[in-house]
C-alpha cells in the first residue's frame, strides 16, 4: 500500500508541474530540478547507507517507492515551490509557500515510515524537517547564481 500511495504523490506531483503556470524557463527548471536531485541522492546515500542513521526496506517494491520519491517527488516539489515563489509579492507569502512543500513532503514521508518503507535509528523527523527547509534555500540561491551567470554570460557576448 505504501508504495501506491508514494506513486500516487508523484503522479500528483508531476501532473500538477505540467499544468501550472511556470515563472522560470525550462533551463531553469531542469537546473533546479537537477540541482536539487543531486543533493538528494548525495544526502540519502550518506544518512541511509554510510552513517546508517535509518533503514531503508529492502523489499522490492518498497525500495522502488523510495526511490520514486526521492528521485521524482521530492526534486518537483521544490520546483514547484520556486516556480511559486515568482508570483507572490509578500515574504510572509514565500515562507508560506515553504511550508506547505515542507509539509507535503513530511506527509510523504510519514508515509514511508508508516508503511515500513523507511525506518529511523538514529535520525527523527525533525532532522528532515531542517534538511527540507536547507534543500529548499540551497535551491533557492543556486538559481540566483545560475541566473546572475547565465546574465553574465549574455552581457559578454
Amino acid at each position: 500500500m505504501g508504495f501506491v500511495l508514494l506513486v500516487f504523490l508523484a503522479w500528483l506531483i508531476t501532473v500538477l508541474y505540467t499544468v501550472i503556470n511556470k515563472k522560470q524557463t525550462f533551463i531553469e527548471n531542469t537546473f533546479v530540478y537537477l540541482f536539487t536531485l543531486v543533493i538528494n541522492i548525495n544526502f540519502t546515500w550518506i544518512v541511509y547507507e554510510e552513517l546508517k542513521l535509518a533503514e531503508i526496506s529492502d523489499r522490492a517494491l518498497d525500495y522502488t517507492a523510495f526511490l520514486i520519491h526521492r528521485s521524482i517527488t521530492l526534486p518537483l516539489v521544490i520546483v514547484i515551490a520556486i516556480n511559486l515563489y515568482r508570483t507572490s509579492n509578500t515574504f510572509g507569502s514565500k515562507v508560506f509557500k515553504t511550508a506547505l512543500s515542507v509539509l507535503f513532503l513530511v506527509f510523504a514521508i510519514a508515509i514511508a515510515r508508516y508503511f515500513d518503507i523507511l525506518e529511523y535509528k538514529n535520525w527523527s523527523i525533525l532532522y528532515e524537517i531542517i534538511y527540507l527547509l536547507l534543500l529548499h534555500f540551497l535551491a533557492i540561491y543556486s538559481l540566483k547564481s545560475f541566473e546572475n551567470i547565465k546574465t553574465r554570460g549574455v552581457r559578454g557576448s
